[in-house]
C-alpha cells in the first residue's frame, strides 16, 4: 500500500518544507512508495485528505505538520475506520504528538510510520 504524505511547509514557521526535504529522500532509499502533496493555504489537508479517501480503499495517510494540519486531515477523512493516520509532528506545540506518544523528532517520527508495528484505533468524534 502507498503512503500518502500531506506536508504543511509552512510548519514550525516555515522550516515544514526544509524537513520534507530532509525525509524525502529516506524514503526514495528505502523505496517506499509514496506520493506526497503540498498544502499551500488553510484547509487544504482536509480537501488532500478528502480526494484521497473518497473512493473508499483503504489508506495511509502521514501529516507532516502541527495540530492544526492533523486536525484538518482528520476532518477531511472520508472513512475513518479504513484509513491509517501517520504523524510527523513540526509544529510550535504538538499536543496531539505528546497524548499520542509521538517521537518528536521527525527522522524518528518517520521510522514510526513506515515499520507500522504500533499501530492504534483512536476514538474520532463527530458534532
Amino acid at each position: 500500500m502507498e503512503y500518502n504524505f500531506i506536508v504543511n511547509p509552512c510548519a514550525r514557521s516555515g522550516k515544514g518544507k526544509l524537513i520534507w526535504d530532509r525525509l524525502e529522500p529516506v524514503l526514495k532509499k528505502k523505496r517506499i512508495a509514496y506520493h506526497a502533496y503540498l498544502t499551500r493555504c488553510a484547509g487544504d489537508a482536509a480537501d488532500i485528505a478528502r480526494r484521497i479517501t473518497e473512493d473508499g480503499r483503504e489508506h495511509i495517510l502521514a501529516v507532516l505538520g502541527g495540530d492544526g494540519t492533523v486536525n484538518e486531515v482528520l476532518n477531511g477523512i472520508c472513512n475513518i475506520r479504513k484509513s491509517i493516520l501517520g504523524y510527523i509532528p513540526i509544529g510550535s506545540s504538538n499536543d496531539f504528538a505528546r497524548g499520542m506518544q509521538i517521537p518528536r523528532e521527525p527522522e524518528e517520527a518517520l521510522e514510526l510510520i513506515l515499520e507500522s508495528r504500533h499501530i492504534r484505533e483512536m476514538d474520532v468524534g463527530v458534532m
